[in-house]
């Protein structure tokens, strides 16, 4: 039987009777921990801020309609969603098309056409969403609306405040990329109401339309919260279990207890 030389170090069994970490994992979660923990919260306020803004915008979509003279306040956030009627006719031959809209799992178009109103206010309505063809330079066909019409629709204010980019820069109808009322005006040579007026399905010119209170239900802010908690507890489970030598402490210590 062969036995260690004389002299030789001989291999200490790692002693469990203290608790030991990993010095730079235990920095890591430091630094990550709060950070996960943080933006759990932050969707967690997201979620009571958009229950607020959707229960705020409900109660604008139920109040009776205004016509739209009455709604020119200079506080955009006042008058988004308010419900307005619209008693005049379209402009015709001054359609713009906003590219990349999704409806029902469809890519397509919105048309967007000035309004008219007996007051001598003149709106941009969205009437909807419009399938786009086989190609890029097959765009869809408008039906004209001659006749005098009464509609009913909400203003909306947009919040996607980057630059129009015009395409289809001959001829009509326009195709654009992003909402911008008093851009848009100029190009149709018209003065227009700065925000938009989204029309109720159903009425006469409006195609097929769905408008979403918001985006994001807080559902999903809550569901997004609850990742990132998860995730803070799988990092503080990885390290105990990978990062310390918890289990072989605690199994000592309880081996010490029940000898005792």
């Amino acid at each position: 039987m062969n036995e260690a030389p004389t002299g030789a170090p001989v291999p200490e069994a790692e002693d469990d009777s203290r608790l030991r970490y990993n010095i730079k994992f235990a920095a890591l979660v430091l630094v990550l921990l709060p950070v996960l923990i943080g933006l759990g919260f932050w969707q967690l306020w997201r979620s009571a801020e958009k229950a607020e803004v959707l229960a705020l915008l409900e109660a604008r979509r139920d109040a009776d309609p205004v016509g739209i003279a009455a709604a020119r306040f200079e506080d955009p956030a006042a008058i988004d969603r308010l419900q307005v009627e619209l008693r005049g006719q379209y402009v015709e031959d001054r359609d713009f098309l906003l590219d990349n809209r999704m409806f029902g799992g469809r890519v397509g178009y919105e048309l967007i056409t000035p309004f008219r109103d007996d007051s001598g206010i003149v709106v941009l309505v969205n009437r909807g969403w419009l399938p786009a063809g086989r190609t890029r330079e097959e765009l869809p066909p408008i039906e004209p609306v001659t006749e005098r019409l009464s509609l009913r629709g909400e203003i909306y204010v947009p919040q996607d405040r980057r630059q129009l980019q015009l395409y289809a820069a001959s001829g009509w109808p326009k195709l654009v990329q992003t909402v911008d009322p008093p851009r848009m005006g100029s190009i149709a040579g018209i003065e227009v109401y700065p925000w938009l007026v989204r029309l109720q399905s159903g009425q006469p010119g409006v195609t097929e339309a769905d408008w979403p209170a918001v985006n994001i239900q807080p559902e999903r802010h809550e569901a997004y919260a609850a990742q990132w908690f998860l995730m803070a507890v799988a990092l503080v489970a990885v390290f105990l279990f990978g990062g310390t030598n918890v289990l072989a402490w605690s199994r000592r210590k309880r081996k010490h207890g029940e000898s005792r």
